[in-house]
């Protein structure tokens, strides 16, 4: 008798292998297979907490964005950063208002409630948007009354964007994207973007470096490090980890692909907004960076759609 014992997820197989010797002649060989399923108690409740904490924080940033933006668009000068940056904050907000709460919303009860694993790379996506949009009110931004909404939504988008992608990274799927023509047209957007944006930035470093006198298309001239650290530091490896895993055809490459997408997208509208608000105002934006982000969010948007309607979805467990 032959026995082994694997596990994998808590899900414990057991195969017996039996072989029986009858009146000195050998019977027939058989394989019987018994499978003992038992999910451990500690990894129920651990799934059913992250679940609810999720929920929790997803419903509390819900309620945060919507009393935040309503003041912020319906009393713009409460901030206090001058017009250039208050015509940004306004665009933002309203993007923020009308796209992704809702979204927000939406995907906290098809992704973490229902399970559906496209929903909750959504739902990923709009917290990394949360979490980076909401920096520039940390770091960037004066003090206002409206601070004590925008550290709280802050950090439970960053503490709910490391639970996402703890749950999400975990869980045992595997991916397929048919369409190889719509996967490689992904990457190609990935890693131009990517390139085209640390290209943007890095020459606008440099310049500062080597030119004392050099002035950034910001009110004041300075380098606006806090855009430059984000992306050049989490958002462009990010996007170019995305393509480089789904190139490999990675299930993490997928899963990061989701997520990337519909943040990219979803800060495209509001960086489009944000110039399209100071346009309004007769700002004098800088009319290749509307075109820019309007092509950026568009673009984004359809990708994204594709992409999670063409994805594949098939459960291992």
């Amino acid at each position: 008798m032959a026995f082994a014992l694997h596990t994998d997820h808590g899900i414990c197989q057991r195969r017996l292998n039996f072989s029986t010797r009858k009146n000195g002649f050998n019977s027939r060989n058989f394989d019987k297979r018994v499978v003992i399923e038992y999910t451990s108690p500690y990894d129920n409740y651990a799934e059913i907490m992250a679940k609810k904490t999720l929920t929790t924080i997803n419903y509390l940033i819900a309620g945060l964005t919507l009393v935040s933006c309503i003041i912020s668009i319906s009393h713009n000068d409460i901030y206090l950063d001058g017009e250039w940056a208050n015509a940004q904050w306004l665009g933002q907000d309203i993007i923020t208002l009308i796209i992704a709460l809702p979204f927000l919303l939406v995907s906290s009860v098809k992704g973490i409630g229902n399970g559906n694993i496209k929903w909750e790379m959504i739902n990923c996506g709009i917290l990394l948007y949360y979490a980076y949009t909401y920096s520039f009110f940390m770091f960037a931004a004066e003090l206002t009354p409206l601070y004590l909404f925008h550290f709280p939504i802050y950090g439970l988008s960053v503490i709910g964007f490391v639970i996402c992608c703890i749950r999400i990274f975990n869980r045992d799927f595997q991916f397929k994207l048919p369409k190889k023509g719509l996967r490689t047209i992904i990457i190609f957007y990935l890693v131009l973007i990517a390139l085209m944006i640390s290209f943007l930035w890095l020459n606008d470093i440099m310049a500062h470096l080597n030119d004392p006198e050099h002035s950034s298309d910001t009110p004041d001239g300075k380098a606006p490090l806090i855009i430059y650290s984000l992306d050049l530091a989490i958002i462009i490896p990010l996007m170019i980890s995305s393509a480089l895993l789904l190139y490999k055809q990675s299930n993490w490459g997928y899963t990061l692909s989701g997520i990337i997408l519909t943040k990219t997208s979803t800060l495209g509208f509001a960086l489009m907004a944000m110039a399209l608000s100071m346009f309004l105002q007769r700002l004098n934006p800088d009319y290749f960076l509307i075109v820019l982000w309007s092509t950026i969010g568009l673009i984004g948007a359809l990708l994204t759609i594709l992409y999670l309607k063409n994805l594949q979805v098939e459960d291992n467990f």
